[in-house]
């Protein structure tokens, strides 16, 4: 009884996820395909490509303004991301001096 509770509550939990993050997924998806087809754009060559990579762009942003409290809190979380990542230093990069040799002696 216990396992049939803690399953049902956790689909409520989800569902109440799915509900409230609705628009910040379906924001995200926008930004995505209009991101995806706007590089696919800058490589197409011919006219009917480009034709169709303008329409998935402009499909993007129209699922990104229909959406548009979804697109305030994708911004939001991608800033808070980016201001908590952007002054660690990467790992790979050391403070070699190895190679660091006086070249004017």
């Amino acid at each position: 009884m216990k396992g049939f509770i803690i399953a049902l509550l956790v689909i409520i939990l989800a569902v109440l996820l799915l509900t409230i993050l609705w628009p910040a997924i379906i924001a995200a998806v926008g930004a995505v395909l209009g991101f995806y087809s706007y590089n696919k754009l800058r490589e197409s060559n011919s006219v009917g490509e480009k034709v169709l990579y303008s329409i998935l762009i402009a499909l993007g942003a129209l699922m990104i303004f229909s959406n548009l409290k979804g697109a305030i809190a994708v911004i939001v979380v991608a800033a808070i991301v980016y201001f908590l990542l952007k002054n660690k230093k990467s790992k790979r990069y050391k403070e070699n001096d190895t190679f660091d040799y006086p070249y004017n002696k």
